[in-house]
């Protein structure tokens, strides 16, 4: 019989490592394509956090500490920029490889993590001949999350901070089961100030994993010296950093992302509008705002980091941001991130789907239901994050990872009787998934193929304002969207001091409302473009017929006036 039993353990192990291997290929294999489609996409904060990188890794320390914008991403773009120095039609494709090694580190750490669900007691349903379907359906659950829900080539640091939370909810799971000592409470303390350096969200998470660990060892006797050492650890990585914050900004702060998203989602308040009605604001005095006829042209008159200064220190530019809390805003603000999270994160993502399936093959709910609250030291840290995000803004990038912890501990709590092992259900309900998850990938990915256009252009315009002028550290302005400039203007190595956009009070006047004002009005805003040394002036939305001076940029749909 223990023959027997050796060899069933042994055919299992195999089957798990086949599985395993051959999904791995498999996620790699589908990150791939979505890199390789997305190869030439950037956002804004992924520019910000190109720009930040470089700076620390120039040494300008006194520019690259910023309140807003984590330091660890951007230290690590800017040391692969340090070594490898791509060129221009290069930097966002090596940025996607960045990004590609980190997706398969973040895998690995949620192997790391599921294994250790999986070895809970609320997890012994899928043992035996059912584990190697508990690794698919795993799998397929990660790569529905970051390869669907969060695509894994936006450039942010979220797959760092997904990272973070499966290895912290691991050794959640270590320390509930005795299996931790000094030495990895040290770790686990040093692990969640890395998730601090990573995003300043991870501070609230930090406190409240702390805090269940406490809750745990409370309930159980256990050794409470070991929070006091993940204390130590975690105030190891994280003092330095906020004591160099604090000296930068003049000002005891921990970062003021939370404050100033509060602000901005909660209170809708505009990064700009604060202020400038506040003559005896400092901030006021440094940004110029004119408004002539459907036109709002702003100029900065004082040198400041970043490819898009405003977007780059948004702390600067929040003087006069009302970050209070009104009863009735926040309400409001609640009601609506949590219908978001409701249709991003249970309808769109699949996930409803995939809770259907698991009452498919469960055999009794109130198991279920008993086995998901056996996992509450892990649940409670990433549930009291949805609602800490809940309470000002959601997005699915947000929460990517904590996500897929709930996801997964309502998968491994599921109730499975042996005698339901060796039916189809399991198999059924893994091709359904897998089915699923291909389904949603490629329509994606059609839609992203179909703007690639969208994306690639960037770099012959970058290229062709290379040929007619343009160097790196040029001052330049933009008429029309700044932030959608800002793309282009980080492979130039340029800095957009000065932007003309339709002004709020005619709001319905067209996208190039440029170009269809009189000869004068465009004289008057070249002028004030041009007032604080401005060299050229890059426009969208080009006319037909282009007036003197401006040259047409290729089939970029741009055109550029150079001051002399």
């Amino acid at each position: 019989m223990q023959a027997n039993g050796l060899f069933s353990e042994q055919v299992t192990q195999r089957r798990i490592l086949r599985v395993q291997w051959w999904s791995r290929c498999a996620i790699a294999v589908f990150a791939l394509i979505l890199f390789w489609i997305c190869r030439f996409r950037m956002n804004v904060d992924g520019v910000c956090y190109l720009d930040m990188g470089d700076l620390y890794w120039k040494g300008d320390w006194h520019a690259a500490l910023s309140a807003y914008w984590s330091p660890l991403y951007g230290w690590l773009t800017g040391l692969m920029f340090l070594a490898m120095r791509p060129g221009l039609h290069w930097e966002y494709v090596e940025i996607k490889l960045l990004n590609f090694a980190i997706f398969m580190a973040v895998l690995f750490c949620f192997e790391f993590f599921w294994r250790e669900v999986l070895a809970t007691k609320g997890a012994q349903a899928w043992a035996g001949a059912a584990r190697p379907y508990a690794w698919f359906i795993g799998y397929v659950l990660f790569a529905q999350v970051h390869l669907i829900i969060h695509p894994a080539d936006i450039v942010t640091p979220d797959l760092l901070v997904a990272a973070v939370v499966y290895l912290a909810s691991a050794m959640m799971l270590r320390f509930s089961a005795g299996r931790m000592g000094a030495a990895s409470a040290l770790c686990f303390g040093v692990l969640l100030g890395i998730g601090y350096l990573a995003k300043a969200a991870m501070l609230p998470f930090a406190a409240l994993v702390m805090m269940t660990m406490l809750a745990c060892a409370w309930k159980q006797r256990g050794r409470k010296s070991l929070i006091a050492a993940t204390m130590l650890g975690f105030l190891a990585i994280c003092l330095p950093f906020i004591a160099a914050l604090s000296w930068n900004m003049h000002r005891l702060t921990i970062g003021d992302s939370g404050r100033l998203n509060y602000a901005w989602n909660v209170n809708k308040e505009n990064l700009l509008r604060s202020y400038l009605n506040e003559p005896g604001n400092a901030a006021s005095r440094r940004l110029e705002r004119t408004v002539i006829d459907s036109q709002e042209v702003d100029v900065l008159n004082t040198p400041l980091p970043g490819t898009s200064p405003v977007s780059y220190n948004p702390v600067y530019w929040a003087a006069g941001l009302d970050s209070r809390m009104h009863p009735a805003r926040q309400a409001r603000a609640l009601f609506t991130n949590i219908r978001q999270i409701a249709m991003g994160a249970f309808l769109r993502s699949g996930l409803l789907a995939t809770l259907v399936l698991l009452l498919f093959i469960n055999d009794r709910v109130a198991n279920w239901w008993r086995n998901i609250l056996s996992l509450w030291l892990i649940l409670a840290p990433t549930v009291a994050v949805f609602l800490m995000y809940a309470m000002v803004v959601w997005e699915p990038r947000y929460t990517s990872g904590v996500l897929l912890v709930v996801w997964s501990t309502a998968v491994a709590a599921t109730s499975i009787s042996p005698a339901t092992h060796n039916s189809s259900k399991l198999l059924v309900t893994s091709l359904l998934l897998g089915t699923m998850f291909v389904c949603m990938f490629s329509i994606a990915r059609v839609h992203n193929y179909r703007e690639r256009g969208i994306w690639a252009y960037q770099i012959p315009l970058a290229e062709r304002l290379r040929t007619l002028g343009i160097i790196p550290g040029d001052r330049v302005a933009v008429i029309g969207d700044m932030y959608d400039a800002s793309t282009w203007a980080r492979l130039d190595k340029v800095s957009i001091v000065a932007v003309a956009r339709n002004s709020i009070i005619a709001s319905d006047a067209p996208d190039n409302a440029f170009w269809h004002s009189s000869p004068e009005c465009e004289a008057k805003v070249l002028d004030i473009l041009k007032s604080n040394g401005t060299k050229a002036v890059i426009a969208d939305n080009q006319s037909a017929v282009l007036p003197p001076g401006w040259i047409s940029i290729g089939n970029t749909g741009r055109a550029v006036y150079f001051f002399r």
